[in-house]
Formats: C-alpha cells, sequence, structure tokens
C-alpha cells in the first residue's frame, strides 16, 4: 500500500512540474526532421520561452517566426538570416529587430530566417530551401566572430580540379527510437526542459569534457584550419551572389558593459576575418559594435542580457533589438540598394 502511494505521489509531483514548466517557462519541443538541416521547429509550433526575457507566440508554416506571407508579395523581399540572435525567442516578435523594421518599411517584406544555431552554410540551405516560396531581392546575412569556426565541422565536395563545390552538414538521422522521442519532447515541457538545460552537463559529466566549453574558447585559428574557414566563408557568399540578390553582411554586437557607462567593443579574429574577406569581394558590411557601444555611452541603459539572467551576456533585449531596428533603418539605402 505504501509503495502505490509513493508512486502516485510521484505521478502527482510529476504532472505538477509539468503543469509549471508548460504554463510558465516553456512550450514543448515541437520538432521534425529536415535532411539536409536536421531537427528543426515544426511548421505552426507554439513556443514560449522565459530563459532569457520572455516570448509567446506561433511560427509560421515554415516553422519560422514570421507571420504569414502576405499575398501579394511586395516589391522588395529582404530575407534576414542567421541564428538565434535573429530567430530572436527572448522577445515577443513584434519586439524583435526584424519586425521592428518590417514596420518601418511597409513597402518592402523582411523575412525571418533565423534558426538557432544556424551557421553560415546552413543560412545558405535554408535559403536554398525558402527561395521559391519568399522570391527574396535582397540577403541580409548575420554572422558572429565564431560563425567563422562554425564552418570547420562541414563535410565538403570537390570538384576534379579541386575547387571547393559543395558544403554539408553532417547530421543525425533518426533511429528507430526517434518517433517515440518527438513525442515525448512535443507533449512535455517539462522533460523538454530537463534536456534543454541538462543535457550538455549530463554529457560533459559522462565524457569527462565539455564540448561546448571548449568551442566557445576556441576563437583563434592559423595556417591550415583558418585557409579553410576562409575558403567555406568566401564559397557561401559567392553561392549567395550568384543567386543574383543584393547581399549584405550584419555583424552582431560583442561588447563587455563597464562602469560609469563605459564599454568595451571585442574583435576578435573570427570578426575582423569575416569582414575583411566580404569587403573584398564588394559585399557592403554593417558593423553593429560601435553603434551599441555609442548608445550605451549615451543611455547607459544595457541592450544585451535581461532582468531574469544578467545583462551584458546572452542575447539581445527588447531595448537592443529597437536600436539595431533604428539603425538598420538608416541604413536602407545600403540594404535595398
Amino acid at each position: 500500500m505504501l509503495r502505490w502511494k509513493i508512486v502516485g505521489l510521484l505521478l502527482f509531483s510529476l504532472l505538477c512540474w509539468e503543469l509549471i514548466v508548460r504554463l510558465f517557462v516553456l512550450s514543448p519541443a515541437q520538432i521534425v526532421f529536415e535532411p539536409r538541416l536536421g531537427y528543426v521547429h515544426a511548421p505552426y509550433a507554439e513556443v514560449l520561452r522565459t530563459y532569457e526575457g520572455y516570448a509567446r507566440f506561433q511560427l509560421d508554416q515554415f516553422g519560422l517566426n514570421n507571420d504569414a506571407l502576405p499575398e501579394p508579395l511586395p516589391e522588395k523581399r529582404v530575407f534576414v538570416v542567421g541564428d538565434s540572435f535573429v530567430e530572436a525567442y527572448q522577445v515577443m516578435r513584434k519586439e524583435n529587430f526584424v519586425s521592428r523594421l518590417g514596420h518601418q518599411w511597409q513597402d518592402s517584406l523582411l523575412f525571418n530566417a533565423g534558426s538557432s544555431g544556424a551557421a553560415p552554410d546552413t543560412s545558405l540551405i535554408a535559403y536554398e530551401m525558402l527561395k521559391k516560396e519568399v522570391r527574396p531581392t535582397h540577403v541580409l546575412l548575420v554572422v558572429n566572430a565564431s560563425d567563422l569556426y562554425e564552418l570547420l565541422p562541414v563535410h565538403e565536395q570537390r570538384d576534379a580540379r579541386g575547387a571547393l563545390k559543395a558544403l554539408t552538414r553532417p547530421v543525425d538521422k533518426p533511429s528507430y527510437f526517434t518517433p517515440l522521442k518527438l513525442w515525448i519532447y512535443g507533449h512535455s515541457a517539462f522533460i523538454t526542459h530537463l534536456k534543454w538545460k541538462y543535457e550538455n552537463d549530463i554529457r560533459a559529466w559522462f565524457s569527462g569534457h565539455d564540448d561546448k566549453a571548449i568551442a566557445r574558447k576556441n576563437h583563434e585559428h592559423t595556417g591550415e584550419r583558418l585557409s579553410r574557414a576562409v575558403e567555406r566563408w568566401v564559397f557561401v557568399l559567392q553561392k549567395f551572389q550568384q543567386q543574383g540578390v543584393k547581399l549584405t553582411v550584419l555583424m552582431m554586437p560583442e561588447l563587455k558593459y563597464l562602469p560609469h557607462r563605459g564599454v568595451q567593443q571585442k574583435v576578435r579574429q573570427g570578426r575582423t576575418v569575416l569582414m575583411e574577406y566580404a569587403k573584398a569581394m564588394g559585399i557592403p558590411v554593417l558593423d553593429s559594435n560601435p553603434i551599441f557601444a555609442h548608445d550605451f555611452e549615451q543611455t547607459g541603459v544595457p541592450t544585451i542580457g535581461f532582468a531574469n539572467t544578467h545583462f551584458g551576456k546572452g542575447h539581445i533585449n527588447v531595448y537592443g533589438h529597437k536600436v539595431l531596428a533604428n539603425w538598420l533603418a538608416s541604413q536602407r539605402y545600403i540594404i535595398l540598394r
């Protein structure tokens, strides 16, 4: 009898935690398998995130952070692509810089193709997958300093002359247990929370090393590794140029806040290389570092980080998205050239 009471109490506790997480922390992970990108958000998935800031909305038919595509499509259509800084699951949709910019440029479509963990090569894949539906005329490719090194694990294909002709990502293919695993994640916010918050720590404990911590520290390369990363970066830019769209590169901010409204602009190797090679190819580069630094020196209001985590680290907050959108609006003559 005592055994069944313990089991019942445990089940009741799990149910309570499930309701609490589902209502106040995050929604279940509604994901599907895409052969070229791996696991991505499902179309029309419901999103609730409170890890940084607060956001609640429904994704579009592509599993991206947009409203439905308008009909007919405007004459100018900007495909904004990048990682979680573009995806912006930390703020409400109307508050992120893509939506704000779209509101200011009402005669143009700003399409948010951001996806957490995206690198330049997967941004290119996303463009190729969606170009028939969105029909972009312009591309705003958003990158960070670490994106240069995220090109290193990519598989490559070369032609008979040794020239690079294709980049592909190693993707974990579905297994026999995949349908069950996706069903659990899609129906349990509590299990999703445990996976996202503690999976890396558990793996690090069993393996004895933290892959993510190592990757965060690995921002300087020389010789063959640097040459390989540069070659792949140039390849991605060339592929975008061959699409016949106007390409602009946007570098996201990397700052360290100091006392008394001081700010240090971080200039890592990857940031410098990404900008230099894009400019050498005639591609406009917008560097947001000076803009964010100047704003903090003037206002003292942090643009990165959240009150429910800590300012200065993490993603762009609501105020930061506003600053970025207003600055990009002033650069319309470059982006929509």
